[in-house]
């Protein structure tokens, strides 16, 4: 099979936004078969639908979308970061410019959050902070703390050591917070899901260090920053080896816990529905999932960027160029599609369309996007939110319109 080399375009690595595209892909996978919900749901809403297809759904969440594809999204932004800035460092004017980049994109990522509680971007943009303090560390100190971040080392070297009486003491409230939020998305109207959306930033916290997603966000930051700082992509070449090493090491870790996942299942050690695990493997079949989330997300990295370099991918693959270009606007139109198909001001599906319905729904609305992605770049230079985000950093309102000459 013909070979050809990673391309670039006006400074744009185009395997970026391949990646990029196809994680947006699994993000709204990951959003539509459960209602686009932002927050946790009571377990039997989970299982309410049963379909041999339904199962089939919900298990490719589980198994190849859930934590996997944010995680993506994570690491792209966390290079996409150091790639633009990169040439800028020594400029006087480049913390200042840096942080309020960071300041703008939080203040989009609030806006976002007041319509759908489960937005990412105000996140970003505090991590984005700390990820300055991290600039100058060599890159193998850098790719050591990634790896312990991305497998969530401390939350669960945290767990390892509390009592069962602080365990199960988190599960009530947690439960409660499933009811109500249950009961906003099917009955509430407009202003009152975003008067909740706009209170529920304890529970967001609360939730993003328990589960210690905060810490996974980062790790994916630095392992962008690692990559940026070895040229992964902006040589990848000379890089290929370490792509192939990488791609080979973390398929047999997924592969090897996948079959140590069927073992629990057949001597009835593991559940399902529900994915319910024996008290006395919780911990550890807790921490081999976040091992296995974060080699299959590498798995799906280094997967996509040696795929890309085959001529025939390409054509399948290059498509999705047109999503990762104008990513942030394609992440925040999502929003906008699942609130008016699931929501109680909009159509009202939630929780009456089963998973795999919502998934062909979700191939419906990624068809149009990348349609919509596609007509818009013919015309324009930059997605609409992407150029309000770089305007506003530059204080430069230049036009968006391509150029006819």
């Amino acid at each position: 099979m013909a070979e050809s080399k990673i391309t670039t375009s006006k400074n744009r690595i185009e395997t970026l936004d391949v990646l990029r595209g196809f994680a947006l892909a699994g993000i709204l996978y990951a959003h539509m078969v459960i209602w686009y919900t932002g927050a946790a749901l009571p377990p039997d809403v989970y299982t309410k639908y049963d379909s041999t297809a339904d199962g089939i759904a919900l298990g490719i969440f589980g198994a190849l979308v859930f934590g996997k594809f944010f995680s993506v999204f994570s690491f792209l932004f966390g290079l996409g970061f150091y790639l633009h800035f990169r040439n800028k460092r020594s400029k006087p004017e480049y913390l200042k410019i840096y942080i309020w980049r960071l300041f703008l994109l939080f203040f989009i990522g609030l806006l976002h959050h007041i319509l759908w509680r489960g937005d990412i971007l105000t996140i970003y943009a505090v991590l984005g902070i700390i990820l300055l303090f991290f600039g100058k560390l060599s890159p193998k100190i850098i790719l050591t703390i990634a790896l312990l971040l991305i497998t969530n080392i401390p939350t669960h070297l945290y767990d390892f050591f509390q009592t069962e009486v602080i365990r199960s003491s988190v599960a009530l409230p947690m439960a409660e917070e499933a009811e109500s939020y249950y009961s906003l998305v099917k009955n509430s109207g407009f202003f009152e899901v975003l008067e909740d959306n706009w209170r529920s930033w304890p529970a967001k916290i609360e939730y993003q260090l328990q589960s210690g997603r905060l810490f996974m966000t980062f790790g994916y930051f630095l392992l962008g920053l690692y990559a940026g700082r070895t040229k992964l992509f902006s040589d990848p070449e000379n890089n290929l080896k370490t792509f192939i090493s990488w791609n080979r090491a973390s398929k047999n870790v997924v592969l090897i816990l996948l079959f140590l996942a069927l073992l629990m299942y057949l001597f009835n050690l593991v559940t399902i529905p529900g994915i319910k695990v024996v008290p006395e493997l919780q911990w550890i079949a807790s921490f081999l999932f976040s091992i296995y989330n974060a080699c299959l997300s590498i798995f799906y990295i280094t997967g996509i960027t040696l795929l890309y370099r085959k001529g025939s991918f390409q054509k399948i693959l290059r498509p999705l160029t047109a999503l990762g270009r104008m990513a942030l606007t394609i992440y925040i139109m999502q929003t906008l599609f699942g609130l008016l198909l699931f929501y109680n001001f909009g159509f009202g599906l939630f929780d009456q369309t089963s998973p795999s319905i919502n998934v062909f729904m979700g191939v419906v609305v990624f068809l149009i996007q990348l349609k919509f992605a596609q007509w818009w770049l013919s015309r324009f230079q930059q997605g609409p939110v992407e150029w309000v985000w770089k305007s506003l950093t530059y204080f430069d309102f230049s036009s968006i319109k391509k150029s006819n000459k």
